[in-house]
This record gives C-alpha cells, structure tokens and sequence, in this order.
C-alpha cells in the first residue's frame, strides 16, 4: 500500500484540513492500469448506504498518494474481475471534506463495468448513528444548528447527473447542509398562532355555525315529525320530489359542513397539545392520522394501527363517533327528516256533509237517475225505466259478486251454519268502492223452530255503511288529501259517527195449504176477498200482522201461486193506504233443492222485507288511488264512533223514516224479475232463488239462505236511498228535498296519510342517534372555537405536516420507515412542536427530554449540542490522518 510522507498526528492531520495539500508522489506497479479518479467535491452526491461489515478488510483505510494532475488520481485494477472483499476508494485530505447523505438509485454505482471502483460510502449524518454506526446526541436535534459535517464521495463520471459535471470531466459537488440553515433560511412566514379573525377562522367559524344550526334543525324535525299537509302534495308550492331533493340536497351540506368542522376541531386540539411547552405528551402519529378517520372512513380498516394506538383516547372516540356519524347522515335525513308519506295518529274532528233529501226519497233518486232519454221522449215512464235499469245493474252484479264468495268457501271447506261466520253481504259502489255489509240481529234457525212449532223461519237483517261519508270525505271543506294530491300514493281512513240502513229480510217455510190464503186471484174473483189482514193467520206474530202491531201491518196478497222455480211479487200497490213499509216475495222450490236432495213436502217460501235505520253501527271509509272500501262495524261495544255513543237517545230499528222504500222496492223487484212467476216466466234468477228455500231447520253450510241472497241484492236501494240522504235519523227540514242543500256535521276519526318527516318504520328511530351525534359534535366544535380566541396552524392537514417534517431533524424514533411508511409502536412516538427563533419544527418527546437535560436556556443547550455533535463527526477525521476512506455505513 501506498503510504503518506507527513507525519500522522492530530496537529498535522488537522493542518492538512485546513491548508491545501502538497501533491503526493505517484507510484506504479507493474500489471496496473491507470484509471480516472473523481476529486473531492463542492455538492452533495445521494448515495445509497451499504451496511458495515466488521471484516478487517472492510476497516482498511487506504492512503493513496495524489497524482500531480489536478484533475486526476490513480486507481488500481487487476483485470481479473471484481474483488471479493468489499469495494473502497481513496480520497485524499483536502480542506474540505463534504458529508454525504443517502442518494437516489439512480446517483449509485452498484454494477460497475468496473470491478476497481468502489461504491460511495455515507458516513457522517444519518439522523441516528455516528460514522461508525454508534448513536449520538446530535441526532436529537438541531436545534438551529447548521449541517458541519461534509463527506467526500468518489464515483464513475459517468454516473454523476450532467448538471453536476465540470468541463475537465470532475464532479464539483457542495454540501447542501453547508447552505441549509433552518433558523435563517426557514423563518416562517406567517405565526403558528394567530388571532381569530383570519379567512381561514372566519370560514371554519361561520361553517360551524351553519353545520350546528342545521343539524339542530333536523334533530327537531326528527323528532317531532311535522305534517306538512298541503304544503307538498302534487300541485301544491313544494311538489314531493321536490322536497325530496331539498332535504338531500341540505343533508349533504350540513354532511360536509361537519366533517370540515370535525376535522378542523381535531386539528387545532393536535396543534394546541403538540405546540405547548407545559404539555410534555405532544402528539403522536396515529392521532395526527385521525382527520383520516372522518375525511376517508376507510383508513379505519386499512390502517387499523392508528385505531390501536388513538382509538380510546378522547380525541379518538371523538373522531370515530363523528366518522360514523358522518357515514349515517344523510341515510338518517332520508329515514327521519325527509317527508314520505305516512299515517299519523287518529284524529277527532267534525266532518261537514252536503245533505239534499230525505231518507228514501223515489222522487229523487229516479230524477238523478242518469240517461240519454229526456223527458220529452218518454214522458210517463223515462224516470221509471232508468231507475229499474240501475236497480237490474246494480242488484245483478252485487248478488253475482256475493254467490263468488261463497263458492270461495265451498271450494275452500270453510262453510258454516253459524250465521256470525257466514260470508258478509257485497256491493259495489261507483264501481270502484267495495261495500262491506254486516249481518246484524241474527236469529238461529234451530232457536226459532223450537219457539214456533212447525214452522222453518229464516229471519236476517243486514247493515249496510252510509254511503253520504264518501262524498263527505272528497268534499274541500273537510280538507282531506285526496290520492290524486299526492302523486296517486296517498290514502285515508274514516270512522264516520253515523246511523246505517238495515234491510230485514223474513222467509218462513210453508206447504200450498198455509200458503193460500195469501192468494186472491182477481181475473177469476175465486173465492171473496177477506180484507186487508185476511181475517188474521196463524203467521201474524212472526212477521208483526194486525192491528196490534201498529197501523198498516197488512200481510201481502198475490195473484196466484207460483210454479216450480218460479216467484211472484206482491201486486197489491195501490190496494192499500199509503204507509205500508214491507213488500214480499212469494217463491216455490222444485223437488229437489240446489244441492239435489229430494224435498219430502212442498216448499214455498213467503218472504218479507222491509228497512230501518240502526244506531248501534258507524261506518268506516277507506280511500286509496284504486278505489276505496266502504264497511259498516255494527254492535261492537268497544266502538266509541257507533252513532249511538254521539246520540244516546237514538231510537234503535226506526223505519218511520223509511214509509217511501217500498215504492222504490216495487221497482226493484220489477226490475230483477221477481214478478215473472205470475206468468210462469221461468226466471233464472228466480229458478237460483227458489233453491236455496230452506227445507229444514238448520242453515245449509254450503250455501247462502233464500233470505240472505234477498238481503244483498236488496243492498242496492239502501245505498240510493241513503245517498245525499240524513247522517243522522231524523228529517228537519220543511222540504223532503233541497237543489242546494244543507251542510250536516258528524262526528269522526280521521287518519289521512300525508307527507310527514319523522319516519315510517320502527327501525329508522334508531337513526336518530346520529342527527343526535352531528348536533352534539357540532355543539361541542362551535363552543371549543368561541372559547379559544387564538388559532393555531393545523399541522394535521399533509400540506403543513409535509412542510414541517421536511424541516424537521431526522430522528431514530422512525428508523426504517422512509420508504414503507410507519408501522408498529412508531404511530404511539409523541411528537412535539419547537421553534428555533422564527423556525418551527417537530422532534419527538425523548428527543425534548434529551435537550432538557443539558441544563441552561435554549441557546446554550442548542450550542452544547453543536459543539458536541462537531467533536463526535470530526473525531473520525482525526484519526484517519491526511489521507482517510469513507466506507458505506447503515
């Protein structure tokens, strides 16, 4: 090896860094060849470090003596390939030595054509180590103080970036730590406390107060759940779809409103605990990464580490309750705060009918009769040709619909004797309404057969819902939304606090002989007419014959007896004084019944049917887009809207009211060809009646009664009569009609669904808790802005947290994590925020504990640490003499 002429003692060693050095006298060897050698230079080069071996190769310090030439050196190489202990260059003392940091990939030469250059070496300052891989109390801080130590690094020419290459082919490169001052160069521009009042503060501030007026806003609405009524409804100022989109729209804003205010209170809390000198905690990485939590819910998973660390602190359970919260917040506006359309409670309230006639007023209903025949064309018999026309239309389809529900039952086996579970009556309104009506007053056939020996009584009486509530409930001065309002979504319900319409319908059983003496045939004059109560028969208690049971009891007279499957209409219209209120029907089986069984003895059936008015019933409405249904609920005790509960003294069974029916019952029964037995027409309607004539005393659980299928096709009149008719059981006007009519009030319950924030299922309460959260946050935020008048730089954020830690001394708390980032226990490293005059930067706690325990101010601590920091990084240079190599460390 080559070795230096000048002594080696710390004098001259210290004498050639500081002198320029004479030129050494080269030497040659044979089998050697001259290569080119890179000089010490001015700029830093990034290298690569390589770890330290401790092969007493790897510690060899080779002197070379410098050639004459300025611009180069010699090197040796054998030509036998690459060596097998580990690759060193020679660097001559020279005045200034530069300290090398690691390089780029790109700046290294591993892989050199060469096998006689070796890689640079990085000693000096690596943030944790010394030259030789041992810590330092530099590495703490710098407290102010400049890079001293400088590095010389060799490598190919050709390796080295253009910018820095001379034109004689040499690398002059100078130590940026020689230029970078920290507390001259990176004096801060602004303070990192300011007073509020910035742009920034004022913005945060005046979101925050939005964020918390809003979000209390929603709260309230929540849980109170408005009604909006017509406020939103189709063509009202605010359409559905409308406030569907508001309701997103400010959802969103008081969202994002949050989460900037969230994560600015986050930050000035950090930069608060992370800048104060008394608060020796500081803050750690994985409380820093918290804003990550509410800006990009994610890194919860992805870096769950930072959750381990920060997630039971205060500020983190803050953190994650406001993430959460933010996640929930618009799905919580949509479930509670936007309006859907919902049932509210029930509600109690008078409702206003328009009332234009009297109970079963004939005139009236054929003068609202609607056909194309005018008057003029018809003038005796137009009114009665439409009106038969509806009651055929009407009473056919109510009594097909009803023979439907019973072959329900029978295909279902699911008939029954018991009256109370029988099919209910059927009808159909405006031919969207379906009309439920309750069979009242039920009487066993069996009881009755027992009370009147020998005699088979089928007696039913079926209520029928008023149909006046419907034209009620469409009418503006009750102010019910109607489905059309609300896109065709809505609907309603009413319990409606009025009497119902009975009809009773009574058939007995009877052979040819009893049955004759209700038969005078006049084109033959049989036999002399007895007067109008047939001088009394064994029948008259059970259908209320005779002078005893009050005026006009007269029973019926037909013309003649019916055939097989034949009926005949009682013809006595205009025999007898006005106020008679029954009409009857007189019908005869053939010998065998609908279900085919033989009838021992001949069946004739006398039917008598007759209305009243009940008060023990309420009728209840329900009105969707598709139509709506229309139900009596009749003789229950726990219904508080029966009409007897806002009228105690009603009379039960009043038919006073009704004397007019029967003239409307004589067309009916004309209509629905109930009279063509008088002819031995033969029917078809008549044919299905008179085969469900009872032949014993019990109900046929397969079958409706001869009554029953009366009652329902009779349904039809009841629902004329009562139209525009009375809600209650009385007429007290002077006129049995009016053309404009009365308004008449009854009592009801109204349930009418209408736009209504506050949610529509019981689950969507539980969202609740986040508007509770957003608000309380945001409450907490606001408060935490007002008492704090100072606000700090929010070094969270990445701009700011980037710009520190660049200015920041590296330091070995984060010892490996420059390339993958940090992991572990490095998130839980508490950090703190010192400045050095007018430059801030970040160090960790023991970093601050290390400099605290120097004793003295801050100035004097930071130039113990230089001081010493320089007699470490020199100390190599001493020992190494003029001549020395810098080997690649860590």
């Amino acid at each position: 090896m080559l070795k230096n002429d000048r002594p080696k003692t710390p004098e001259a060693s210290a004498t050639r860094i500081t002198n320029s050095p004479p030129a050494p006298i080269a030497r040659h060897r044979p089998g050697y060849a001259r290569i080119p050698s890179v000089s010490i230079i001015d700029e830093q080069v990034f290298q690569e470090p390589k770890p330290i071996t401790d092969s007493p190769e790897a510690d060899e310090i080779t002197q070379v003596p410098r050639s004459s030439s300025a611009g180069h050196g010699l090197g040796i190489a054998t030509g036998t390939g690459l060596p097998t202990k580990a690759r060193r260059i020679s660097i001559q003392s020279v005045p200034r030595v530069a300290v090398s940091i690691r390089g780029t990939p790109e700046q290294q030469t591993p892989g050199s054509a060469d096998p006689l250059i070796s890689p640079p070496s990085t000693g000096g300052f690596s943030g944790s180590t010394r030259y030789d891989g041992t810590p330092t109390d530099f590495d703490t801080s710098y407290r102010g103080a400049k890079h001293l130590a400088k590095q010389s690094v060799s490598s190919l020419h050709s390796t080295i970036p253009p910018s820095f290459r001379s034109d004689t082919g040499l690398v002059s490169i100078k130590s940026k730590c020689d230029e970078w001052e920290p507390q001259h160069n990176c004096r801060s521009n602004k303070h990192v406390k300011q007073r509020v009042g910035t742009r920034l503060s004022t913005t945060i501030l005046l979101l925050a107060v939005f964020s918390t007026f809003f979000s209390a806003v929603f709260l309230i609405i929540a849980l109170r759940g408005p009604r909006y009524g017509r406020l939103i409804h189709t063509n009202g100022k605010i359409t559905p779809s409308l406030a569907a989109f508001l309701t997103s729209l400010m959802a969103k804003l008081i969202e994002l409103s949050f989460v900037t205010v969230l994560v600015a209170f986050l930050g000035q809390a950090l930069a608060r605990r992370a800048f104060k000198l008394e608060d020796v905690r500081g803050v750690t990485l994985a409380e820093l990464n918290m804003r990550a939590w509410v800006m990009q819910p994610g890194t919860i998973f992805t870096r769950w580490e930072t959750v381990r660390y920060a997630g039971t602190t205060a500020l983190g359970l803050i953190a994650l309750l406001g993430a959460s919260a933010a996640i929930l917040y618009t799905s919580a506006a949509t479930a509670l705060v936007q309006p859907q359309l919902k049932y509210p409670d029930w509600q109690s309230k008078e409702i206003h009918g328009l009332v234009k006639t009297i109970f079963a007023n004939p005139t009236y209903i054929q003068q609202n009769c609607k056909t194309p025949i005018a008057k003029t064309y018809d003038e005796s018999d137009y009114d009665t040709t439409c009106i038969q026309l509806e009651h055929a239309a009407m009473g056919y389809h109510n009594y097909f619909g009803y023979l439907g529900s019973w072959t329900d039952v029978v295909d279902n086996g699911t008939g029954s004797s018991d009256p109370t579970q029988r099919p209910k009556g059927f009808a159909l309104l405006n031919d969207n309404v379906t009309i439920t009506a309750p069979w009242i007053g039920q009487v066993n056939v069996t009881e009755q057969y027992w009370r009147h020996p020998g005699m088979i009584i089928n007696n039913v009486s079926m209520a029928m819902p008023h149909p006046g509530v419907i034209q009620a409930a469409i009418d503006p001065k009750n102010n019910i939304m109607q489905p059309a309002e609300l896109e065709g979504l809505g609907s309603y319900n009413i319990r409606a606090s009025v009497p119902s319409s009975v009809v009773h319908v009574l058939c007995v059983t009877m052979n040819s002989t009893a049955v004759q003496q209700f038969v005078y045939d006049i084109s033959t004059a049989q036999g002399s007419y007895p007067g109008p109560y047939l001088n009394g028969t064994i029948y008259d208690d059970v259908f209320h014959w005779g002078p005893a049971w009050g005026a006009n009891k007269y029973p019926p007279v037909f013309g003649k007896l019916p055939i097989d499957f034949n009926t005949v209409f009682n013809d006595t219209d205009g025999m007898l004084a006005y106020g008679r209120d029954s009409v009857y029907v007189l019908g005869k089986g053939g010998p065998t019944d609908a279900g085919g069984n033989a009838v021992e003895t001949e069946n004739y059936a006398l039917c008598q049917m007759k209305v009243s008015l009940t008060p023990n019933c309420s009728t209840q409405y329900n009105a969707s887009s598709s139509g709506g249904t229309l139900e009596a609920v009749c003789e229950d005790p726990s219904d508080e809207l029966a009409y007897i509960r806002s009228l105690p003294v009603a009379t039960s069974g009043n038919v006073s009211i009704s004397n007019d029916w029967p003239n409307i019952a004589s067309e009916w029964g004309l209509s629905l060809s109930l009279n063509d037995g008088i002819a031995n027409g033969n029917g078809s309607n008549s044919r299905l009646l008179t085969q469900l004539i009872l032949s014993s005393a019990v109900l046929n659980p397969a079958l409706p009664s001869m009554a029953e299928a009366l009652a329902v096709m009779a349904g039809c009149t009841l629902l004329q009569s009562a139209a525009d008719a009375p809600f209650v059981e009385f007429w007290n006007y002077s006129s049995p009609a009016m053309k404009t009519g009365q308004y008449q009030a009854f009592n009801a319950s109204v349930r009418a669904q209408q736009y209504q924030s506050g949610g529509t299922q019981a689950y969507q309460k539980a969202f609740t808790l986040a508007l509770f959260a957003v608000f309380g946050l945001n409450v907490m935020a606001l408060g935490y802005f007002i008492m704090h008048r100072d606000w700090y730089t929010d070094f969270s954020e990445p701009t700011n947290l980037f710009s520190l830690a660049v200015n920041s001394p590296p330091s070995k708390e984060l010892a490996g994590s420059c390339g993958g980032g940090p992991a572990g226990e490095q998130f839980n490293v508490s950090w703190k925020l010192n400045r050095d005059g007018e430059h801030v930067f970040m160090d960790s706690r023991e970093m601050e504990e290390r400099v605290d325990e120097g004793g003295g101010s801050p100035g004097l601590r930071r130039r113990r640490r230089v001081s010493e920091g320089l007699g470490v990084l020199l100390s190599p240079l001493r020992k190494a003499g003029s001549t020395f190599e810098l080997r690649r460390a860590g």
